[in-house]
């Protein structure tokens, strides 16, 4: 083989060398795995206007912490931040512990918002117009009572039973009823016991301690002293009793239950008070719920509804005394059936006290929401402390943003609630006003 051939050969042993070797670069280049490139993460911008605060909501983990306390409180913060990067400046802490923690105001500022600051005696009156003048007489008013005799009602609060706090307060209503009126008292699950055996027993017990008639002090003391808690609660047919002892008395008719809980013998307490609503009898079912759980108060508001009622939830023998003399009596005296009582400017302004009172009521329910808020989320500020994730500086930053959204959400419900007020105010005078211009040729002989 010549010098020539051995050149040729060489180099053809070159190429195929070099296309070798790019073949094996670009294979290992392609088996290479590409590397991700990590995710951004995006954390939501707090609101900054107070009415978007409230229209928020919950952060994510408020309700596990809503109703911790202390050390178990401050554990459930550090595993709910522990993830939190570090060194953080002030507003990205801010929009992270807001979208975790923020608490859900709705439900106060809604309920403000949904108050009824109208007067029934306006309705009464344009009703006595489109009569043309026709006279309407009534009965007299009839005032039936319905008391929550089961075993749970021995249990004590505010330092004294259940029971005799209940007692207590409907001796007292019925004393201040007018003495054109009629009461009645049933009890109900007054009978057997709160155990399985008994349950059928209790669940028919439902009972007239005092029959329909004017009220006797003596007699009225008498009949709360026949029976104690005992056993079940049978509110579905108690109601249904109570639509029977008023039959034949068309109009003025009211019906009022104080109960600890729930029905517990498989009635449907809604339907009976609908029922009894929407029969010609067409009383309203008002209810005060004495130390019920949520579950409670959820199924007793949804009778009083049914009934054409309100419902109102006490904790406290206090709470219990002020709620039969404010929504109660009030309640009453919207019913009386003397005209010219509903159309006497003073029954106008008490209403009107008694709007505002239940106002208050609902604007420091927003005013606590608030309040806890601002206490949870300093709590977390210090968590974040103790866990180191911000310098001094950025922590003071992130205090004064955590003020500034209490002292915006506390100013807005302040704005809310004096708005609402000035507009019962307004209604009020209108009312008045009407009054005075055509009372005269509404009353009733």
């Amino acid at each position: 083989m010549n010098r020539s051939t051995n050149f040729v050969l060489a180099q053809i042993l070159f190429v195929i060398l070099l296309l070798t070797a790019c073949s094996t670069e670009k294979t290992a280049s392609d088996s290479e795995p590409k590397k991700k490139e990590p995710k951004k993460e995006t954390v939501e911008k707090a609101p900054t206007e107070p009415e978007e605060m409230v229209k928020q909501g919950a952060g994510e983990h408020y309700e596990k912490v809503k109703d911790l306390e202390g050390d178990d409180l401050d554990k459930e913060i550090k595993e709910l931040t522990k993830d939190f990067p570090k060194d953080m400046k002030s507003e990205d802490a801010y929009n992270r512990i807001i979208a975790a923690f923020a608490a859900d105001h709705q439900l106060a500022f809604q309920e403000l918002e949904d108050f009824d600051i109208t007067f029934e005696e306006v309705e009464a009156y344009e009703k006595y117009s489109e009569e043309d003048g026709e006279e309407k007489k009534e009965g007299p008013l009839n005032v039936v009572i319905l008391l929550d005799a089961s075993g749970s009602m021995a249990g004590k609060v505010s330092g004294t039973d259940k029971m005799t706090a209940a007692k207590e307060a409907l001796k007292k209503f019925a004393g201040g009823l007018p003495k054109d009126a009629n009461v009645l008292l049933r009890v109900y699950g007054h009978k057997g016991s709160n155990d399985d055996k008994d349950k059928k027993l209790s669940c028919e017990s439902t009972e007239v301690m005092y029959p329909l008639g004017a009220y006797d002090a003596g007699a009225f003391q008498q009949s709360l002293s026949k029976f104690k808690p005992t056993g079940w609660t049978p509110l579905a047919a108690s109601i249904e009793a109570a639509e029977k002892d008023l039959q034949g008395k068309e109009g003025n008719n009211v019906v009022y239950i104080v109960s600890d809980g729930i029905e517990t013998c498989d009635g449907n307490p809604i339907e009976a008070a609908k029922k009894l609503h929407k029969s010609n009898i067409q009383a309203k079912v008002n209810i005060i719920g004495f130390d019920v759980d949520n579950e409670g108060q959820q199924q007793l508001k949804a009778v009083a509804e049914a009934g054409g009622g309100e419902f109102q939830s006490v904790s406290s023998q206090k709470e219990l005394f002020d709620e039969v003399e404010s929504n109660w009596s009030k309640a009453m005296h919207d019913a009386r059936i003397n005209w010219s009582l509903s159309m006497d400017s003073s029954s106008v302004n008490w209403s009107s006290s008694g709007k505002g009172h239940s106002m208050r009521k609902v604007y420091s329910k927003m005013l606590d929401s608030i309040s806890d808020e601002f206490e949870l989320l300093r709590s977390v500020k210090m968590e974040l402390y103790n866990q180191k994730k911000m310098t001094n500086e950025e922590l003071d930053k992130l205090d004064k943003l955590i003020f500034s959204r209490y002292e915006k959400l506390r100013e807005y419900s302040t704005n809310k609630h004096d708005a609402k007020q000035a507009a019962l105010d307004k209604e009020t005078d209108r009312v008045l006003k009407l009054i005075d211009e055509n009372a005269e040729n509404a009353r009733v002989e």
